[in-house]
């Protein structure tokens, strides 16, 4: 049964793994692994409609991941998709990369992403308390968005809209697991282009990779979304296997292992 505590305080929680991420990064560089996504589409009585699997291999620029698919629906990709895939690999390269080099020089502003001066801005951090998570012992706290909080951009209008739980391992400074939810319905273009339903949810998981680093293991999300004049049910989940180091010259398509 969890635990109440006192200390430490939730935004400083908070803040220690926002300040820690550039060495969680560091770490996550060397390693490589392979991403299995299956998506769900419903119709609107919850029956499946179709089902895609699509599997990648995948590593990390900075907090980007950066994907390779390999097969889709079991199938290996022909050599023509296999060329256009190395081209895609060389694009999201180059643009995280970029976008390194401009948070660096302080022109990345963050405008699509959630920042920590958003997170505490948008939300409350309240409950926290101890746990165990894997084995190891975490803290677990409860966020939901603040009254008076203005959203003015669709990353607030998102932060506005969830609440959830975080499982933070104190001593990695890292989120270890997060269940969020949609606590109203978020519209986009005034509900005109894109609308998500209250009630959508995710949930993702991490694990301890070689008593190094927490890198993602599972995602799920379930929304019940329309875009445009289109309503659909979505079921989504992404599972990472085999993380293994790799040497850093080495490409994503020649993988060294260590």
């Amino acid at each position: 049964m969890a635990q109440k505590v006192a200390s430490p305080d939730p935004t400083t929680l908070i803040k220690a793994v926002w300040e820690n991420q550039k060495q969680i990064e560091a770490a996550r560089k060397d390693y490589i692994c392979h991403r299995k996504d299956e998506d769900e589409d419903l119709d609107s009585q919850g029956h499946v409609k179709s089902n895609e699997i699509k599997e990648y291999e995948v590593y990390y620029i900075g907090p980007w991941e950066i994907e390779r698919l390999v097969s889709k629906d079991g199938k290996p990709l022909t050599d023509k998709e296999s060329k256009k895939q190395d081209d895609d690999v060389r694009k999201q390269e180059a643009k995280a990369r970029e976008r390194i080099a401009k948070r660096e020089a302080g022109e990345d502003t963050g405008k699509d992403t959630i920042t920590l001066e958003k997170f505490l801005a948008a939300d409350r951090f309240y409950n926290l308390r101890r746990d165990t998570f894997q084995g190891r012992e975490v803290y677990a706290m409860d966020f939901a968005p603040r009254q008076d909080f203005e959203p003015h951009s669709l990353v607030d209008r998102l932060l506005k809209s969830l609440g959830g739980t975080l499982w933070i391992d104190e001593q990695a400074r890292q989120i270890v697991r997060l269940e969020a939810r949609f606590l109203e319905s978020m519209k986009v273009g005034g509900g005109v282009l894109a609308a998500v339903r209250k009630g959508g949810n995710v949930v993702f998981e991490q694990r301890f990779v070689n008593n190094e680093v927490w890198m993602l293991s599972s995602g799920e999300v379930h929304l019940n979304a329309r875009l445009l004049f289109l309503h659909k049910s979505l079921n989504g989940t992404s599972t990472y296997s085999d993380y293994r180091k790799f040497r850093v010259e080495s490409k994503i398509t020649g993988v060294e292992k260590q």
